[in-house]
């Protein structure tokens, strides 16, 4: 599976996710700074699934139907790169990879326990 990290996704989740056999890109190595429907068309051209903290992708997708070929969206208080590895590792372990293209999956985070979201074509 194709990972692209949003800027807000360290190094170390790149790793993370290259440890377990998949693609991890990074916009803080290919484009810092790129605007976040450009993220999501390069998103769309490499066949990858996104991966951010950034909330501002529902609404590009939803109010302005911004394709997409899937978003992890981590609504997570704790941001360290500890904590999203952690999550990441729950969420390949909890849902086949089949499940994330197309999708837009909330993840969120309470009381230490996990909770995913899936959308298909979201629309809000």
């Amino acid at each position: 599976m194709k990972f692209l990290l949003d800027e807000n996704i360290g190094k170390s989740t790149a790793q993370f996710l290259t440890q377990l056999g998949h693609t991890a890109f990074r916009i803080k190595i290919i484009s810092p700074g790129m605007e976040d429907y450009q993220v999501l068309e390069w998103a769309v051209e490499k066949e990858a699934i996104l991966i951010t903290l950034d909330k501002d992708y529902g609404q590009l997708i939803c109010k302005y139907g911004k394709s997409h070929k899937g978003v992890i969206f981590l609504r997570l208080k704790d941001q360290s790169s500890g904590n999203i590895t952690k999550v990441l590792a729950w969420l390949l372990a909890t849902y086949p990879v089949e499940n994330f293209p197309e999708n837009f999956v909330t993840v969120t985070e309470k009381y230490g326990k996990f909770k995913a979201r899936f959308k298909n074509n979201f629309t809000g």
